[in-house]
């Protein structure tokens, strides 16, 4: 784990960024007695909100802090600590590294703060790291294995330090961003389930992307536990120079952690009939094996894992069944956003679909996705990023004879796609892109698109709607 000092003399830590992670760190370093500046280049009310709650506790607090006041923030500042939603070409930033100051992640900090004598179980991923997450959560509940899961989706890491202290046991989810600043992370096991282009917004490259993915590895030795997905190439060629005990999910031979003849088998052994679970489609069988995995390196064993998967139910706004109307199906996957989680949903369809993509401009490439467009009827390309969408997919649903439709919001693409679809069909929200065009998050957008189509309908129960694994 990260190993520099908290604070150096009287010189200040920078917070930048007024969210929730940004206050969490603040928070932390404040009721330990360390001296603070917490800013933030945006002076909206939810961070004068944040502000005046540091403020109560002495902190100074600097919102609307910009480029212009660069000497105001970083002078007398020995490090800055950074949220996740703050780029690394941010002027604050990009002066504070010019300057040789250290700059790092709040769930660095908080790794720093929690010392030694935690056990964390990382999983990083550009999909399906909240469920692989969540399913390791309850795993270790069916092994009665006191533990906290924090970071990304989940709360922020340095808001929950005495909490996951007294469990010993962390399952800690690790997005790009957090993982840019967080040097040598040391994680007893970690896992990578996927790379794919995403959050080019945010990084400078695909390949900046991709070794900030892999920092989760940083730090590993022969004795830590490494969990790669077998069908990724970036996994694949990490594997090969890892010194960490390696799982390779979806790897065959007598020894493989993989699905096969309906069932999971970890590290050979079979642990679960895939007709034990609760949900569908080959790529969550596989999240569901790099959760056991993550799981078992802190201590959960075969009867708990079993138990944990059996009884687990994904998170709402993945692939969830939100209603039906005149024999069409509506699917809420709001939290895909970026392509390859839209082909990993078309995937494991069988009926056929109209897919609704769009939403905030992510400048992200929707090859991957096209080649899944044979099995949809239509396609209808909405908001900031829909017109750059349906352009680049006009080719593909053209050869396909997928119609393809473009409307301007999330109300006009739902009024679109019930036109252009048949009893039989799904509706299918799996848009592809962020959501700040038009909603606050994946999730406003996800009970936004159930209230838009299903209004006054119950939501629908014991459908399939799923391919099963061969």
């Amino acid at each position: 784990m990260a190993s520099s000092r908290v604070s150096r003399g009287s010189d200040k830590t920078l917070v930048y960024g007024l969210g929730e992670s940004g206050e969490a760190a603040a928070r932390a370093l404040a009721e330990r007695g360390y001296p603070v500046l917490a800013a933030d280049s945006a002076d909206t009310g939810a961070a004068r909100d944040v502000a005046a709650r540091l403020e109560g506790l002495g902190v100074e607090t600097r919102p609307g802090a910009g480029a212009e006041a660069l000497d105001e923030v970083l002078g007398g500042v020995w490090r800055v600590v950074t949220s996740p939603g703050v780029p690394p070409r941010d002027p604050v930033l990009t002066e504070a590294e010019r300057r040789g100051l250290p700059v790092v992640s709040e769930v660095a900090l908080g790794l720093e703060l929690l010392g030694k004598d935690v056990r964390v179980a990382a999983v990083t991923g550009t999909n399906g790291k909240t469920t692989v997450a969540d399913m390791a959560r309850a795993i270790l509940e069916a092994s009665g294995i006191p533990h906290v899961v924090a970071g990304n989706s989940w709360s922020a890491l340095t808001g929950r330090l005495e909490e996951i202290r007294r469990a010993g046991n962390l399952v800690l989810e690790a997005s790009s961003f957090q993982l840019h600043y967080l040097p040598e992370p040391g994680f007893g096991a970690a896992a990578l389930l996927n790379v794919r282009p995403d959050h080019m917004n945010w990084h400078s490259s695909f390949e900046e992307y991709t070794q900030d993915k892999l920092r989760v590895f940083d730090g590993q030795g022969a004795w830590d536990l490494a969990v790669l997905n077998a069908h990724d190439p970036v996994c694949i060629e990490a594997a090969e120079d890892l010194p960490a005990e390696k799982i390779l999910v979806g790897a065959g031979g007598a020894d493989g952690t993989r699905v096969g003849g309906g069932g999971l088998y970890l590290r050979g052994e079979r642990i679960l009939e895939v007709e034990e679970l609760g949900f569908a489609g080959r790529h969550n069988h596989e999240n569901a094996l790099a959760a056991a995995a993550l799981a078992g390196s802190l201590g959960a064993d075969a009867e708990g894992i079993r138990g944990g998967l059996s009884g687990y139910r994904m998170k709402a706004h993945r692939m969830q069944v939100v209603g039906e109307r005149g024999g069409v199906l509506y699917v809420d996957d709001s939290k895909a956003t970026n392509p390859a989680a839209v082909a990993a949903a078309l995937s494991g369809l069988e009926r056929p679909v109209v897919l609704l993509l769009g939403g905030s401009e992510k400048h992200t490439d929707f090859s991957e996705a096209a080649s899944y467009l044979s099995g949809c009827r239509a396609v209808v390309c909405y908001g900031e990023a829909g017109g750059r969408i349906a352009d680049s997919l006009a080719e593909a649903a053209s050869g396909y004879g997928v119609g393809l439709g473009r409307a301007a919001g999330l109300a006009e693409a739902v009024s679109e796609a019930e036109s252009r679809s048949r009893a039989g069909d799904v509706v299918l929200l799996s848009p592809g892109c962020a959501s700040f065009d038009e909603f606050a998050g994946y999730a406003e957008r996800g009970e936004a698109f159930a209230r838009l189509c299903c209004a006054d309908t119950p939501r629908a129960s014991g459908v399939a709607i799923g391919r099963e694994p061969g």
